[in-house]
């Protein structure tokens, strides 16, 4: 169970890390092009929006930033214990 769980953690960890580094990679790629509005979205879960206007640019980042490290950890520790069970080793 805790391999499980550090599994987990780790895979959710560096999700979370690879999400945040690409939603503001794109709020700055949207900026630096002119775009006038600028949205990222999985299905109906938005991960980030660009929008420019006449005060300013403002960027918003979703729910998703959320909900993706919790994907990438389940698919982290599914493929732990996978890997765990087809060597043979107890958790």
């Amino acid at each position: 169970m805790r391999a499980t769980l550090i599994a987990f953690a780790l895979g959710a960890a560096a999700t979370a890390l690879l999400a945040v580094a690409v939603a503001l990679g794109l709020a700055a790629l949207a900026d630096a092009a002119g775009r006038e509005t600028f949205t990222v979205g999985l299905g109906g879960i938005e991960l980030v929006a660009f929008e420019r206007t006449a005060r300013g640019t403002a960027t918003t980042f979703g729910p998703a930033l959320a909900v993706l490290p919790l994907l990438g950890g389940a698919l982290n520790a599914a493929g732990a214990s996978l890997v765990r069970r087809r060597t043979g080793r107890s958790a």
